[in-house]
């Protein structure tokens, strides 16, 4: 069987061999972050958090309180879902020349929060992470 020739060129063994090892290094760098993020994951949906900042405005009185335990919850199982980093269910594309594709269906993005102030504003920040999120939050972790 003769060698596929692309604009001219005959692959030799050391182009083949560059490419078996690039895509080898990229299944192997795909690998090990599915582990550390299915880990960090499953910590994470175990985790229960508590609020120890004001950060919600009261409709009533105006003043700043503390998010009640049912809305921490709701928060945090929000940002779960958004600051989802999980490789899980993902598939790879592997394309003819080689390259390996992957659709992240819209995970690995940044969550814009916002927490009210006391001179009346909004503070915003941009996270990448529930422990982020967390820490801007002031939700703390709990040993419930």
């Amino acid at each position: 069987m003769r060698p596929k020739v692309l604009s001219g060129k005959v692959p030799t063994k050391k182009m083949t061999r560059s490419r078996i090892g690039l895509i080898l290094m990229v299944l192997l760098a795909l690998t090990v972050g599915t582990v550390a993020m299915t880990r960090t994951s499953t910590q994470a949906q175990r985790k229960k958090y508590v609020a120890t900042k004001e950060i919600v405005r009261d409709q009533t009185t105006g003043s700043l309180r503390k998010p009640t335990a049912e809305e921490t919850d709701a928060m945090v199982a929000q940002l779960k879902t958004l600051t989802n980093q999980s490789t899980e269910g993902l598939t790879s594309t592997q394309h003819p020349n080689g390259m390996v594709s992957m659709n992240l269906d819209n995970r690995f993005g940044g969550v814009v929060l916002g927490r009210a102030t006391a001179d009346g504003g909004t503070e915003v920040r941009c996270v990448f992470t529930l422990e982020e999120a967390a820490d801007f939050l002031g939700l703390e972790e709990t040993t419930e």
